[in-house]
């Protein structure tokens, strides 16, 4: 197996820990009747999957997170819900298209669905019904937590009903949900994601309501809401270019030039994909049939995250659904992932320290002056302590190669240590430079040192699953970068989750150490993720895909 290679540049030793979920296997049902299944933890409830509090709940994500499709869809169907996206196989592929007739009813009892201007049209039209689920992806991208909610986008944990909605979400305490339903009637707001609340209800609701944050808006029915992210965030993928791209990581040079023929497509053409975090995606259709769906996502469900990138394989089976089915090869590449952490808010500064560079390798600790290892190529002054584990770090850093680079408080942006202009792009607040400047600081610096000095102690050039972090002490912001690639035979995904679960969770005391927390106040979500990626393909000789270029690098 191949080693783990942790190179780590910092003023003091960082102690990093991950805010961690349990990874217990989920129990499965064990029976019930057609109102409720009764299992451990898990039981549905009135069509909804319950659970009986937040860690239950985790502990099922965390099973299901990068399980098989037909793991994930023999956990449904055990259940017997109607998912609001089924994740469909060729096995249950009968099954959820009986389920999808019974949900057309459901819809034609839906006195608001059926006074919209094309319900009852489309209550008649299956096929176009279950291209309107495929759809629903916009919203809620993750399949396999799109998967657990039922039909009418809902969820219970403990005696609270969470309900996703084309404005965010709401939440209501089961005893008050006819409440919640009377609410969104009066506020215009659409009861199921199959037909869409007006355009101007939509900006004019979510927009009053400050994103990110949960709010009681009608405390005598117990109803509050969480906007998301708010109106109008993202952006469309397939922009411009600032002169520094880095390069392809497929090590085929052919796969390598045939993915710089790829445009980049575009990957942004709804709010909605951005109201629940980051959705950025393209399909490859061809053959009439067959599809190659490539994904970047930053999902922020508020009971979940999900942060990462995958490409699927798909057949559209006899019902019109679309299921998984193999490839003969697929290759993956995130040539330039970057995102942040903001801890500004309760960061407490750390005195002034020199900086030094620490280098992890197979639980070994090597120690330099930083000036010597960024300003030379040559690595005197080494010293080493063996013994020493990067075990608990979260998982978001772990990778074949961790760079960990931090600023002293008393850091300038001129200062002459390598820093190709990130420090004063983040301390003007330039987002857009800012992730242009990590990426030239990745590449022409990070990654580029890193292989003089693997090569120098006798080791291959790394040049791929690298993750360099970049913590500006004095401005509270923790930047992250990450270069993966990945290629299989013979299957219908490849992806790779950076991080997912609740949120890291981290305090910074007063020498700058970091040390793990699940205070409410102390967990932070990563920001802004940006990436120049593709998903490629091959089957039946020709190969099919998408680059994504939401970096604009």
């Amino acid at each position: 197996m191949r080693s783990k290679n942790y190179l780590k540049i910092c003023i003091l030793g960082l102690l990093v820990s991950a805010y961690s979920c349990k990874r217990d296997n989920f129990t499965k049902s064990s029976g019930g009747g057609s109102n409720q299944t009764n299992s451990a933890n898990q039981t549905v409830v009135n069509g909804r999957l319950y659970f009986t509090d937040k860690e239950s709940f985790q502990t099922l994500f965390d099973e299901l997170k990068e399980a098989e499709d037909d793991k994930v869809a023999s956990f449904v169907d055990e259940k017997g819900i109607t998912s609001l996206r089924p994740v469909v196989t060729e096995e249950n592929e009968k099954i959820i298209y009986e389920k999808t007739q019974e949900r057309l009813k459901a819809l034609k009892a839906n006195p608001r669905f059926m006074a919209t201007k094309e319900g009852p049209r489309r209550v008649e039209n299956i096929e176009g019904m279950i291209n309107d689920i495929d759809q629903l992806d916009m919203i809620i991208g993750d399949d396999n937590f799109s998967a657990l909610l039922n039909s009418n986008g809902e969820i219970q944990i403990g005696s609270d009903i969470y309900k996703y909605t084309d404005v965010g979400l709401f939440i209501v305490n089961e005893k008050k949900y006819e409440a919640l339903v009377k609410y969104l009637e009066k506020s215009n707001i659409s009861d199921n994601l199959l037909y869409s609340t007006d355009p101007a209800v939509q900006k004019d609701y979510i927009s009053s309501r400050p994103a990110l944050n949960l709010t009681l808006m009608v405390p005598g029915d117990d109803i509050s809401y969480y906007p998301g992210a708010g109106y109008g965030g993202g952006s469309s993928g397939g922009g411009g270019s600032s002169g520094n791209t880095p390069p392809v990581v497929d090590p085929n040079v052919q796969m390598a030039n045939f993915i710089n023929s790829l445009s980049n497509c575009s990957t942004y053409t709804t709010f909605l994909q951005s109201l629940f975090g980051d959705s950025d995606m393209c399909v490859d259709k061809y053959e009439g049939r067959r599809r190659v769906k490539t994904k970047a996502y930053n999902y922020n469900y508020y009971l979940a995250y999900n942060l990462g990138v995958k490409v699927k394989h798909q057949y559209r089976g006899w019902t019109g659904f679309w299921r998984k089915e193999n490839a003969d090869e697929i290759r993956l590449g995130v040539i330039s992932g970057t995102f942040y952490y903001d801890y500004s808010s309760y960061f407490n500064p750390a005195p002034t320290q020199n900086r030094i560079t620490t280098i992890y390798s197979n639980n070994n600790r090597y120690l330099f002056d930083a000036n010597t290892y960024w300003a030379q190529t040559g690595y005197p002054g080494v010293y080493s302590m063996t013994g020493f584990s990067t075990q608990g770090y979260p998982r978001i850093f772990k990778d074949d190669y961790y760079i960990e680079d931090i600023l002293p408080y008393n850091f300038m942006g001129y200062n002459p240590i390598i820093n190709e202009g990130l420090y004063a792009a983040l301390q003007a607040g330039n987002k857009q430079l800012s992730h242009e400047k990590l990426n030239q600081l990745f590449w022409n610096e990070a990654v580029k040192r890193l292989g003089n000095l693997w090569q120098s102690i006798g080791n291959s050039k790394p040049d791929n699953k690298i993750t360099y972090s970049y913590n500006a002490v004095p401005l509270g912001k923790l930047m992250v970068a990450k270069t993966f690639y990945d290629h299989r035979y013979n299957t219908d995904d490849v992806g790779k989750t950076f991080d997912w679960g609740f949120q890291i969770g981290f305090t910074i005391n007063s020498s700058g150490q970091i040390s793990p927390s699940a205070s409410p106040s102390s967990l932070k979500k990563p920001q802004e993720f940006k990436t120049l990626m593709y998903g490629i393909a091959k089957k039946n000789g020709g190969w099919h895909g998408s680059k994504i270029n939401t970096a604009n690098f």
